[in-house]
């Protein structure tokens, strides 16, 4: 077809305003809303550490056998009290929640709570909970990314961008608490599955780590989170090294996070107000603390570990000390974080790694260097979080050490490897949800077809046949008594069982089927369509929860498929098909 000049004029101005529109949609999402999404959380984050370090300060400074008992109890006290009584979901907190709104809650968070949760976690490490400063951190960054959002979404956004946002958010709160912006975009997007990534908030969480660094560090300077002495230069041998300390720090890490859970389960059992599960965690992390300074001299355990993780790499404790670290951090971690109180894991399981590594530097010959405790961090924290290259990135970033990338990368496949499907996070999934794993979590109440065609038991063959399976086109139909109430199920083929002759004579009595398979309105679309596979059958009743006869609708493998087909039907035009 011949196009005129004026057509094709019409043409290209609506492809320059679709091109112009698709623009200026990507620079709100991926960059405006992103870098004010990273500053906002780059001076949350830099609040939070100025409160945690000034707290500290004050209260931590010459800790003796009797305060380094009683700080972390009244720290994790006051902790349990602030969760219990100034927020509305206290069960939950930190990374947990992020990953739990991202796939429960499309991104929205409980905003109410977000005060009362910031003052829990400056309280559990303040006094010397045993605890990192990310989880608040990501915590902040991801309720920051999802409330701006939803701020300014008369401009518009869409659910799924307030989720990606959120993501942004967690991304620039980890970018932030460990100057590493690369961390805080793999770990974001690493952290929500076990074996896979949130592809979708690639740019707007690089965007927002990077907005996020740049505003902490005119605050606390540039210099990486820990020290190393000397320069690291990769040696053959290394990799076999990385290789066998990651089947080790595996194993660790893979006793550590089942211990962690059990406790967890155990407290989370017990009938118990959370302030006082709290301070029961606060009283052993104490007495942790107080066996750690009788052992070596100071209650190494206690606080967020930065100091410490240092010492450690620079290989200040002898092997003896360093298993004693190992054992009595593993303790206060647990007794910290699994007793409920506000707190990160990451440093803490960071400052494992690098124990377990620098334990086996001391027995494994010719080893030496910050080999074996740095690639021993990026080894836990990938077994421990399932998050492989964050882990790599990170021991890179926080030590200044580029040349640790590679070990670092070999020792955390391994570990990852090692610990299987086991994570510190039990909110993490396997992978990314498809849009047929959310079809099959919906109720078949979401389904299933109330007008039900039915047919009555004392009905003819006859009648069944050419009054409702012809002018209906259902093959199949639910049989009522003379009560109303269900009794069988008859299809076109067990009326074909029937000499035709005798169509007029027979009742659908004589031929339905009385072993009915039924369920419920509240059942799931997949144990449905289980069910449907295993005995081969194309349509359920449904009945009533109360009463097991009382039809209220039925479902059937066409009902799912058009459900899922309008679903896709309805993305399509909310979001085009072209959207990112």
């Amino acid at each position: 077809m011949n196009l005129t000049p004026s057509t094709r004029l019409e043409e290209y101005r609506t492809l320059t305003r679709q091109g112009s529109e698709a623009f200026w949609s990507r620079l709100k999402r991926w960059f405006l809303v992103s870098a004010l999404v990273g500053v906002l959380t780059g001076l949350g984050v830099t609040a939070l550490e100025f409160a945690v370090a000034g707290v500290w300060g004050r209260a931590g400074s010459g800790l003796g056998p009797v305060t380094v008992v009683l700080l972390p109890t009244f720290g994790l006290l006051l902790s349990g009290l602030c969760l219990q009584f100034l927020t509305v979901n206290p069960q939950i907190h930190g990374t947990e929640e992020v990953i739990e709104t991202f796939h429960e809650r499309g991104g929205v968070f409980r905003f109410r709570s977000f005060p009362g949760k910031m003052l829990a976690s400056v309280a559990t490490l303040g006094f010397g909970g045993s605890a990192g400063l990310e989880g608040p951190s990501i915590y902040a960054g991801g309720a920051i990314g999802s409330y701006t959002l939803r701020t300014i979404r008369r401009f518009g956004f869409s659910d799924d961008d307030v989720r990606t946002l959120m993501i942004a958010g967690a991304a620039a709160g980890v970018s932030a608490i460990f100057k590493a912006p690369l961390t805080g975009i793999v770990f974001a997007l690493e952290v929500p599955y076990r074996d896979d990534l949130t592809r979708e908030a690639l740019i707007p969480s690089l965007v927002a780590a990077v907005s996020s660094y740049v505003v902490l560090v005119q605050f606390l300077g540039v210099e990486p989170l820990f020290r190393l002495t000397g320069r690291y230069t990769l040696g053959t041998v290394d990799l076999l090294y990385a290789a066998i300390l990651g089947v080790g720090v595996g194993l660790v890490a893979r006793a550590f996070v089942t211990s962690f859970h059990a406790i967890r389960r155990y407290a989370e059992s017990l009938s118990l107000p959370l302030w006082v599960k709290t301070t029961a965690g606060g009283l052993v992390t104490g007495l942790l603390g107080l066996a750690a300074l009788l052992i070596i001299g100071e209650p190494v355990v206690l606080g967020t570990g930065y100091e410490a993780i240092s010492d450690i790499i620079g290989g200040r404790y002898e092997t003896l000390e360093l298993l004693a670290i190992l054992m009595l951090k593993t303790g206060a971690v647990v007794a910290t974080l699994a007793s409920g109180a506000a707190g990160g894991i990451f440093i803490p399981m960071i400052m494992l790694g690098a124990t377990a590594g620098a334990f086996m530097r001391a027995v494994v010959p010719a080893a030496a260097g910050g080999l074996f405790p740095v690639v021993g961090m990026a080894a836990f924290l990938a077994a421990g979080y399932n998050t492989p290259l964050a882990a790599a990135v990170f021991v890179a970033e926080s030590t200044g050490g580029a040349g640790y990338i590679i070990p670092g990368l070999i020792g955390s496949a391994v570990a990852f490897s090692v610990a299987g499907r086991h994570s510190v996070s039990h909110k993490q999934r396997w992978r990314r949800e498809t849009r047929m794993d959310r079809l099959m979590r919906l109720r078949v109440a979401d389904v299933m077809t109330h007008d039900v065609d039915t047919v009555r038991e004392t009905d003819s063959v006859k009648d069944f046949v050419e009054l409702k399976v012809v002018p209906t086109g259902h093959r199949c139909m639910p049989v009522l008594d003379q009560g109303g109430r269900l009794c069988g199920m008859v299809s076109l083929a067990d009326a074909a069982r029937i000499p035709a002759e005798r169509w007029v004579t027979s009742c659908v009595a004589d031929a339905m089927t009385r072993d009915v398979i039924t369920c419920g309105r509240g059942t799931l679309v997949g144990e449905i369509v289980t069910l449907m596979t295993d005995r081969d059958i194309g349509h359920v009743p449904v009945v009533a929860g109360d009463e097991e006869h009382a039809l209220v609708g039925i479902v059937s493998t066409s009902d799912i498929l058009a459900l899922d087909e309008a679903r896709a039907a309805w993305q399509w035009r909310r979001s085009g098909p072209d959207a990112s």
